[in-house]
């Protein structure tokens, strides 16, 4: 075997290498690492919901508020101020102090969109992508299409409650070990909508 050979043959296997430990992840990998961020209901969210009953002169002054909720029956107004409904029980989360039109977002679409060279990872990092995915509402309540709710919340559109949303995210594996990681500050993903209450 001549020098060239050898240096080829070098060459190739530090290759081979340098490409088994740094393999992209699999779509599956990456839907399983963003699962956590991306879980969640989405709900329609105000301070005005954090608790029953609403007293009816905080109702009136953020009647754009209330009026739909009161129109669907979700809320009704009682000797105490506006209490929720049977119906407005089903769909009320007291955690989130909203109602929820969706229980779960699916993650689609997933694609490895750029690896970023190994020259240029910090020290605790073996390799990192940038990958594309697409997030949609599991299934979408009709109520939270009302347009005077869509009106009332702050910076809402119909499109982003019920259309899927593309987002970029940079993945990466620590030295060491096999685990995918979410690797980018950047990155939140906060669904629902709000409405800012009047004092």
């Amino acid at each position: 075997m001549t020098t060239l050979q050898r240096l080829l043959t070098l060459i190739t296997l530090s290759a081979l290498i340098t490409a088994c430990g740094q393999s992209a992840p699999s779509e599956s990998e990456i839907s399983k690492t963003l699962a956590d961020s991306v879980s969640g209901k989405g709900c329609a969210t105000s301070t005005l919901f954090k608790r029953f009953p609403i007293p009816s002169d905080m109702a009136s002054k953020n009647g754009a508020i209330t009026r739909p909720f009161e129109e669907m029956g979700f809320i009704a107004q009682s000797a105490d101020g506006y209490q929720l409904t049977e119906k407005g029980q089903a769909e009320y989360d007291a955690e989130r102090s909203g109602f929820c039109y969706t229980d779960s977002y699916q993650i689609s679409d997933i694609k490895v969109i750029d690896e970023e060279a190994e020259s240029d990872l910090p020290p605790a990092l073996s390799g990192a992508w940038t990958v594309s995915f697409t997030l949609a509402p599991a299934s979408v309540d009709e109520w939270v299409k009302n347009p005077a709710i869509i009106k009332a919340a702050s910076r809402a559109s119909l499109e982003e409650i019920v259309e899927p949303q593309s987002f970029n995210v940079r993945v990466a594996r620590e030295k060491g070990k096999d685990e995918l990681i979410a690797a980018d500050p950047r990155f939140s993903f906060s669904p629902g909508i709000h409405f800012n209450m009047g004092w």
